[in-house]
């Protein structure tokens, strides 16, 4: 929800020039702020402002309550204060710990100041994902129903999609298409009618531990350096920690967990090779594969399909099983076209 004063940001740093730093692109952002050495400090700040901070900007490595006990603290209290925790370094046990304690966001440093703005612009606004807790329950309660209905789990699934913000993430027709892509792969290698509706979901559900990366790696503009492609290369981990905790999602978790491995054994997060990864993540990879070479993007128009199923045959054997690239081969061009007329992004909705 808009608020009609200027926003107030609480920011927490034991780093004075960091503080410094913070306060100045925060103000720069129409922002008033409240700076903060230490978490006690902090914690006295909340417990007596007749007008509570609108978002918390919050170093993790902290002398005494560090950053994620301060979190767990303020989420004790409330669910719904955005709070971005913001720190130099970033592991798989802190991305996953966040992600637990209620974390909106993360950011790491070091912050540009457009990285600042927008990551507080965004959540002012109210524009955040869920605790995990809450996809948790959702993916449940959308499983149990599954238990009652028939029919298509893409669709089924999609407003659930928009509920987690996974716009944020990569553009939900994308995931739609990829889905679709995976069915098609799935029904010609004959995959029994439960996995392929464990696929469908996990293709659609395949960059949910995105969630737990920080914001100005996600979105970073150009190419990613050594030390942030190694904390993007978490999410599939993450992923299958979130799916792990919801019942009944084996077998999602699983493809998710293996969506970047490759067949020689040179992907991640886990090095598997051949038959060690998932059959259903290996269908995905040629179905994800397939829709980002024919699809439009910001900086290239897409390739024509012949040229796609060119490349992927190329790639049969390296990063593709050969028996789904041989099933993919063998599926009609026009199912392939019909699959992304009904799932076009909305700029191309529009041409």
């Amino acid at each position: 929800m808009m608020v009609a004063h200027p926003p107030t940001v609480l920011v927490l740093d034991d780093d004075a020039a960091t503080r410094e730093y913070l306060g100045e692109a925060l103000m720069d952002s129409g922002c008033l702020c409240n700076s903060f050495g230490d978490t006690a400090a902090a914690l006295s700040y909340l417990a007596s402002a007749q007008d509570p901070p609108d978002l918390v900007l919050s170093d993790i490595n902290m002398p005494g309550m560090t950053g994620l006990d301060f979190l767990r603290t303020v989420r004790s209290i409330t669910l719904d204060l955005p709070f971005i925790l913001i720190s130099g370094w970033c592991e798989l046990s802190t991305a996953r710990d966040a992600m637990r304690a209620g974390a909106t966001d993360y950011l790491l440093k070091p912050t540009r100041r457009e990285d600042v703005a927008r990551v507080v612009a965004k959540y002012i606004a109210g524009q955040r994902l869920p605790n995990p807790d809450v996809m948790v329950d959702a993916l449940s309660g959308f499983l149990n129903a599954r238990r009652l209905l028939s029919g298509d789990p893409a669709s089924q699934l999609a407003p659930l999609l928009e509920m987690f913000g996974l716009k944020r993430l990569e553009t939900l027709q994308h995931s739609l298409r990829v889905a679709g892509f995976s069915r098609l792969i799935g029904l010609e290698m004959g995959l029994s009618a439960p996995y392929l509706e464990a696929l469908e979901i996990a293709a659609l559900l395949h960059d949910i531990g995105k969630a737990g990366i920080p914001n100005n790696v996600l979105l970073k503009p150009g190419s990613l350096n050594e030390r942030e492609w190694r904390i993007m290369k978490m999410h599939p981990v993450l992923g299958w920690e979130l799916l792990s905790r919801t019942l009944g999602t084996r077998d999602e978790a699983e493809i998710v967990y293996s969506h970047h491995e490759h067949f020689n054994g040179e992907g991640y997060p886990r090095g598997l090779r051949k038959e060690e990864i998932p059959v259903g993540a290996r269908v995905f990879a040629v179905a994800d594969t397939l829709d980002a070479m024919i699809s439009n993007r910001p900086y290239r128009s897409g390739q024509a399909l012949s040229a796609a199923r060119k490349e992927i045959s190329r790639l049969s054997g390296i990063q593709f099983d050969p028996a789904v690239v041989a099933c993919f081969n063998r599926i009609p061009d026009h199912e392939i076209e019909v699959l992304r007329k009904r799932f076009k992004d909305k700029e191309e909705s529009h041409s």
